[in-house]
């Protein structure tokens, strides 16, 4: 049986969860590798959407960190995730 594909919102919630626990600005690409097995364009989709929603900020240095509003949603996602699964 193959691999399941990772679906959006589980794209979206690990590359959070990477940047809650590594709370200093991360290069770009380092949370690329660090936070999903995606290819780096497909992965810049997912950073332009949680930017766009004002989860995630990025630096002119090419750095992301979560914003304020990204980290009070992703500790309500960690809490209803095991009414979820």
């Amino acid at each position: 049986m193959g691999r399941m594909r990772k679906g959006a919102v589980q794209i979206r919630f690990e590359i959070l969860e990477f940047l809650f626990f590594n709370a200093k600005p991360q290069l770009r690409t380092g949370v690329w590798r660090k936070s999903t097995s995606l290819s780096y364009d497909d992965f810049l989709i997912h950073l332009a959407y949680l930017v766009d929603k004002k989860l995630v900020k990025e630096t002119a240095e090419g750095s992301c960190i979560l914003t304020e509003e990204g980290r009070r949603l992703y500790i309500e996602l960690r809490k209803s995730l095991p009414s979820i699964l």
